[in-house]
């Protein structure tokens, strides 16, 4: 599944890339796979927090502050920059929510 989900956050990022460089939108192709990264830095940091759950392990309490925390980090270095790349790293943060929203049966089959 964690392959699926990176394949369809790669694609999307993609192509909103695309749409914004014809756009021009000061920065925001660019920010879309910084925000990208992010997510899927995310999504791992997820999966990571699942297994130790599945596993009866102690749980990590402190995963989803770190969470949110990158994501904080990520849009407040992005603001930074300029707002073209701050909107382009919101959409990326996003892409991971997208891709749940639209290919969500797709990524539960087997």
């Amino acid at each position: 599944m964690a392959v699926k989900v990176a394949m369809i956050v790669a694609i999307l990022a993609m192509i909103e890339s695309l749409i914004f460089s014809v756009f021009s939108f000061d920065g925001a192709e660019y920010g879309v796979f910084y925000g990208t990264s992010f997510a899927l830095l995310g999504f791992l940091l997820i999966v990571n927090d699942a297994q130790l759950m599945l596993r009866n392990e102690k749980k990590f309490v402190w995963g989803f502050a770190i969470r949110y925390g990158l994501f904080a980090l990520c849009l407040a270095t992005a603001a930074m920059y300029s707002t073209g790349f701050f909107f382009g790293s919101f959409i990326g943060l996003m892409n991971l929510k997208i891709a749940a929203l639209v290919f969500g049966r797709w990524l539960c089959e087997n």
